[in-house]
């Protein structure tokens, strides 16, 4: 049977398989917004082939990437895809990047998929269905006193947010076992969803990087929200992804994003 979930998995398998296979074969980088925002001609392809694949069997449905060159503004049946998230990793050659392909429905994510070909994992879930990784069902961590966690986060290239950051992870060093940063949002909140990491936060990023990831986390029984403790949307620019366990407010003591 074909359903939106079947197909983005393949298709997602089958373009990760080609940037694996491009990997020592780049020929093109090119700065976005900033010298730390890159693109590879590799980033493009993926994006094409991913809409290709989808939309040869929902042509109905909208469909957006991350180097589209236009704003989205339709939620209401939108697959939204993130052909390279961990780019900066891909170029140097460090296994830690993945595909991501989300459908939100009136901006929900209802299906994420996300395929890690380096290391060998697809990990996907559906609204009301459960959060898989190669198959297997996977839950959230159980473990709640903070001195056990371990935190995820994406470390911010700009000053500002490194003010407003840098007690927050003073707090989490202080109080966690460890602080991790991967240079993938979506694997970090992939790693909440699995149990690997007990929390995962980030200041400054997009819909576009965490939409399938937070599908996951929610499904295997985690929670999704802002830094500033607000229900997360599509026009979130922060996340804060848990296990539901250790309590939101031990990650926003004191701090606020005004």
């Amino acid at each position: 049977m074909i359903t939106r979930l079947s197909v983005a998995l393949d298709v997602a398998k089958e373009v990760g398989k080609f940037v694996m296979d491009h990997e020592n074969h780049i020929q093109e980088i090119k700065e976005k917004n900033s010298p730390f925002d890159v693109v590879t001609e590799v980033d493009k392809e993926a994006q094409e082939m991913i809409i290709e694949g989808l939309s040869s069997h929902f042509a109905q449905d909208l469909f957006w990437g991350e180097e589209s060159d236009y704003p989205l503004e339709d939620f209401s049946s939108t697959w939204v895809i993130d052909p390279i998230d961990g780019t900066s990793n891909y170029i140097h050659n460090l296994p830690l990047y993945g595909i991501s392909i989300a459908y939100l429905r009136e901006g929900e994510p209802i299906i994420g998929v996300l395929d890690f070909p380096r290391l060998g994992e697809t990990f996907w879930a559906e609204k009301g269905k459960g959060a898989f990784l190669n198959g297997e069902r996977i839950r959230a961590s159980d473990i709640k006193e903070m001195h056990r966690t371990i935190v995820g986060t994406g470390f911010p290239h700009q000053s500002a947010k490194w003010q407003i950051m840098e007690p927050v992870y003073a707090q989490i060093a202080a109080e966690c076992q460890a602080l991790r940063s991967f240079g993938s949002a979506a694997l970090g909140v992939a790693y909440v969803a699995c149990g690997r990491l007990e929390g995962y936060l980030q200041l400054g990023l997009s819909f576009y990087d965490v939409a399938a990831a937070i599908c996951l986390v929610r499904e295997a029984g985690g929670e999704v929200r802002e830094l500033g403790n607000k229900e997360w949307n599509v026009r979130s620019r922060s996340i804060l992804a848990t296990n539901s366990k250790i309590g939101m407010e031990k990650f926003l003591k004191d701090f606020s994003l005004s």
